[in-house]
């Protein structure tokens, strides 16, 4: 059975959504190989040991025991749960992507600001082993709301990650960044790892369900919900559904997060981008507009305006790190920020229409001001770029980076950046270029293979973008730092 039997990656699609293809070769193949080693007997003429090694290695499954463990699973419900176990490693750790904690953070003490007396509710589905959930409870706290203003609701499909989710401990894998200061608050050493406090745990309710048939019949509504990196193994279809039912427990003016990978999934769907670079948020179309008619001229009319875009910290080599200080504002922070104007416009994977941007003037002067001139070695022109590509003067950060690549050629960075900056001014053949250039010069650079993914699926190259994805799981298996598997 080293190919999939076609049977079992129905029942997996069927049961789950997820296309046994895109958990890598034979994934399906080894798993079923292993657990049809621990729940089988083997044939007295085999040796146990030998059968063994050679079925939890992938190899080819004897076609008595092909057939048990099909009615073995197909009859026993805790079988089918343990396959499904088998087949979902949670790959996560806490404030993976940052900006959507800090969106989160931002936009909804705004909203409660504005409607004081309501609860914000937030949906973590798939929530893994529990850190999205988690890190979502301490952004909001730290943003100053207190247990009453706020639930969350977290659901997957593996039992094992719910249980973990409830246990609460985490290993070193769970905390990775430079920005930690948030475990010296919200943990306590515990002999196997940090155990997270019981004031972010009471904020968090955690139920073990299937995506599908938990969202259809659900009758809460949400302001947030998290499905990341998720999406992206199913088929089309379970796509298809899948975004459907997630926009249907929206509520007006909510917002969905997705992983980098998916916003070409949500494009399909005319969901609008919430121009908060690096958050990858998207809410539903105006009732009687389609997506490429809400496309804003103005960053104040990106989203409804409770959910105006406010200053975000930038997710690039050149951000500061967190100090002790509460990883986002308190609750007072967003109403200021937002008295102060609308934030400048963001990086997106649709057009942005002029603006100035008066933040990104003063980041860059900033080098100036302490006797360092902008521009003035490769380096420093390419995280000046950086800089101002997050704050939305997309001329001036595309003139740096281009700047920097006369004599960074070799770097794959300098021209992943110059993908993103194509990719938010909406020249989709350029952007792909560069990203290619990138993935040239560093065949395992995640982001720039998520990408490229997400350009080639909006473009109708649905294999090609299954390709690359693949390439980013692999990536992912090798350790590198911002890959992450399927969390189902």
């Amino acid at each position: 059975m080293r190919q999939a039997d076609p049977r079992f990656a129905a029942w997996l699609v069927d049961e789950t959504g997820i296309d046994a293809e895109s958990l890598g070769a034979n994934a399906l193949a080894r798993a079923v190989g292993a657990r049809a080693a621990v729940t089988l007997e083997v044939h007295a003429d085999l040796h146990p040991a030998v059968t063994r090694k050679a079925w939890m290695s992938g190899a080819a499954l004897p076609e008595w025991a092909r057939e048990a463990y099909w009615q073995r699973l197909t009859t026993t419900a805790a079988e089918r749960q343990a396959l499904i176990d088998a087949l979902v490693v949670p790959e996560t750790w806490f404030f993976r992507e940052r900006e959507a904690f800090a969106a989160l953070a931002r936009l909804g003490a705004k909203r409660l600001a504005a409607q004081p007396g309501d609860v914000l509710r937030v949906l973590s589905a798939p929530c893994s082993s529990g850190e999205e959930p988690y890190s979502a409870a301490m952004a909001l706290l730290d943003a100053g709301l207190a247990h009453g203003q706020f639930a969350i609701d977290a659901i997957d499909i593996s039992g094992q990650s719910i249980a973990a989710a409830a246990r609460g401990v985490y290993g070193r894998n769970a905390f990775r960044g430079d920005g930690l200061a948030f475990r010296e608050r919200y943990f306590e050493a515990a002999p196997d790892g940090w155990r997270i406090a019981a004031t972010v745990r009471r904020a968090v309710t955690f139920e073990r369900a299937n995506l599908f048939e938990w969202l259809a019949p659900h009758p809460v509504r949400y302001d947030f919900i998290f499905c990341r990196n998720v999406l992206i193994y199913f088929d089309r279809a379970s796509q298809d559904r899948a975004i459907d039912l997630l926009r249907a427990r929206l509520t007006a003016g909510g917002m969905i997060f997705v992983g980098p990978a998916e916003t070409g999934l949500m494009m399909r769907h005319e969901m609008v981008s919430a121009y908060i670079p690096l958050a990858f948020g998207f809410r539903a179309p105006e009732p009687g507009a389609t997506a490429d008619h809400q496309h804003p001229a103005s960053p104040a009319a990106a989203v409804p305006p409770a959910l105006t875009p406010l200053p975000v910290m930038a997710a690039t080599a050149a951000a500061p790190a967190f100090g002790s200080a509460p990883v986002f504002a308190p609750l007072d922070a967003p109403v200021a920020a937002a008295a102060r104007g609308p934030a400048p416009p963001r990086l997106s994977l649709r057009p942005l229409h002029g603006a100035p941007a008066p933040r990104a003037a003063a980041v860059v002067s900033a080098r100036a001001a302490h006797g360092q001139p902008t521009g003035a070695t490769p380096e420093a022109a390419l995280a000046d770029a950086r800089r101002l590509a997050d704050a939305g003067a997309l001329d001036e950060a595309e003139r740096l980076a281009a700047q920097a690549a006369q004599a960074l050629a070799q770097n794959a960075g300098t021209w992943y950046l110059l993908g993103l900056i194509a990719d938010a001014q909406g020249r989709a053949v350029e952007a792909l270029a560069h990203y290619r250039k990138a993935i040239y010069l560093e065949p395992t650079h995640y982001e720039a293979l998520t990408h490229l993914a997400a350009l080639l699926e909006v473009q109708g190259d649905a294999e090609g973008a299954r390709r690359l994805m693949r390439r980013a799981q692999r990536a992912a298996q090798r350790g590198e730092p911002d890959a992450g598997g399927p969390h189902a």
